[in-house]
């Protein structure tokens, strides 16, 4: 079944208690938009933010443009049906191989937000982010390839034969069986010795003496006075540092 799509838009309208200032300031920090595109934001009609997304992505942009003071749109997009797995292998297969120049002077595409998408196949890192893998020369001189449908491993012995069972059958169901032990023989313990106690009789007695206490010497010891510090300074907790503010950091989808 395919996954729904969904399109995250914003017509200009706030949440309630908040500011037109204060919002636009805010999505401009999460959106890094500039003044012009804040202007078509807010201009009350439907701007896209974000077009064919799934529902968690498109739940993180509600939450964060909540939190910012914004009230998003969030619709279904009317996406065609995806074509299966081997239609996408045959495309692939039968697409030729892109050249990598006409890659890089594809423009980019950008949206009402100001934000840009690289086209496809771009390099998007720099030369000193990227990973440099060494080769590594593996020695097989001493390995071999097996011929075709040939065995690998021993050939298993064959599992023995299953038991005889033609001098066997079954029974109707409830009938005894003679052949299997009948527990018969039932316990009867002599109980004329014993009695019931009367309702309410104390068994304290029958109870375990407790441990009587040890006998410890206690003139060394004194109790310090009310707050007095017990431990020595190097021993302290010492104050702890206060995070670093992070209000100025947004978090980019």
């Amino acid at each position: 079944m395919m996954d729904r799509q969904y399109n995250v838009y914003f017509s200009g309208e706030l949440l309630p208690g908040q500011e037109l200032a204060a919002v636009r300031r805010r999505l401009g920090l999460l959106f890094k938009a500039d003044q012009a595109t804040l202007d078509r934001l807010f201009s009350g009609q439907p701007q896209l933010l974000k077009k064919h997304c799934d529902k968690p992505t498109a739940l993180k942009y509600k939450q964060a443009m909540e939190r910012a003071g914004a009230r998003p749109l969030i619709r279904r997009s009317q996406t065609n049906k995806k074509p299966s797995a081997a239609q996408r292998i045959a495309a692939i297969a039968a697409q030729p191989a892109a050249d990598k120049s006409k890659r890089e002077a594809a423009p980019a595409v950008q949206d009402s937000t100001g934000l840009s998408l690289a086209a496809a196949g771009s390099d998007v890192l720099k030369p000193e982010e990227r990973q440099t893998r060494e080769p590594v020369d593996v020695d097989c001189s001493a390995l071999s390839l097996s011929a075709d449908f040939e065995r690998l491993s021993p050939v298993p012995p064959p599992p023995p034969a299953a038991p005889d069972t033609e001098h066997l059958s079954l029974g109707p169901v409830g009938e005894t069986i003679p052949t299997l032990p009948r527990y018969t023989q039932t316990l009867s313990p002599n109980t004329d010795s014993l009695n019931l106690a009367p309702e309410g009789s104390d068994f304290s007695d029958c109870a375990t003496a407790p441990p009587a206490a040890p006998a410890l010497d206690l003139s060394k010891f004194e109790i310090s006075p009310a707050g007095e510090d017990l431990l020595e300074a190097q021993y302290r907790d010492r104050d702890k540092p206060k995070p670093p503010d992070s209000s100025q950091l947004t978090l980019e989808s």
